[in-house]
């Protein structure tokens, strides 16, 4: 077990500042981590207030250290912190099948987008492609939210405009001029199901070029679906409808 230097903690802190978050992230809480170890994900330091709880954690070749509370608190900049946090490489994984992707367009809110992430990676499909005005994917509430899935769910970052080059039919949600989700014939092929920002929907520039236009019929009390929850209801629909 090693004890952290006042440097190295300087260094591990400056990772709570976006600008700081190119190449490693600090990730917190025990649920986390241990999926992160169960998926194969590289993990380079741990950190923990409560050594003990090392023993329970699937095997893994990090370096250990324990810190006091008040470390752990600026580790994670969060004021009530879990016992345990891990620092860890940021490797995006690359898209390589595209038979069913994902394009976000201006998901603004983490936990939002992170749910989105791990629907995907339950659902199991191709890949996440963000538009770059998306929140930042490797935002802690963004990582807590995915259950990790960010570092396992292979994801990349594109305009509007590399919509309009693939090989894919393109499926978008609008609550006008748009079919029930439940009376839509999938179409054979590639495919792209498009999301829209919980605030502006879909801009009107994806909204031209898409082949097909869906809704989720929900009841006329409620204006409409969390963007994530809809997210959900759609990928599996699409992914396992005949």
């Amino acid at each position: 077990m090693n004890i952290i230097s006042k440097a190295h903690l300087k260094e591990l802190v400056k990772l709570n500042q976006k600008k700081f978050r190119e190449q490693k992230v600090i990730v917190e809480g025990f649920r986390l981590i241990e999926q992160l170890i169960q998926n194969g994900i590289e993990i380079e330091e741990i950190f923990t207030s409560s050594p003990e709880i090392i023993n329970t954690l699937p095997h893994f070749d990090s370096r250990i250290f324990e810190v006091e509370n008040w470390q752990m608190e600026k580790l994670t900049s969060t004021l009530h912190p879990q016992n345990i946090a891990a620092l860890v490489p940021i490797k995006p994984k690359p898209i390589i099948e595209k038979k069913f992707l994902l394009y976000l367009d201006d998901i603004s809110e983490p936990g939002n987008l992170g749910t989105i992430f791990r629907t995907a990676a339950a659902a199991d499909i191709d890949g996440l492609v963000l538009s770059p005005d998306c929140c930042e994917v490797y935002n802690p509430k963004v990582i807590r939210a995915s259950l990790g899935s960010v570092f396992s769910v292979p994801h990349e970052i594109q305009t509007h405009e590399w919509l309009k080059n693939q090989d894919a039919k393109i499926i978008s949600t609008s609550l006008t001029h748009s079919q029930n989700i439940y009376d839509f014939k999938i179409p054979e092929g590639n495919k792209i199901l498009v999301l829209g920002s919980e605030a502006q929907g879909i801009s009107e520039e994806i909204l031209e070029i898409s082949d097909h236009n869906v809704h989720i019929p929900i009841s006329s009390k409620i204006e409409s679906l969390n963007v994530a929850v809809a997210a959900g209801i759609l990928i599996f629909h699409l992914k396992n409808a005949r």
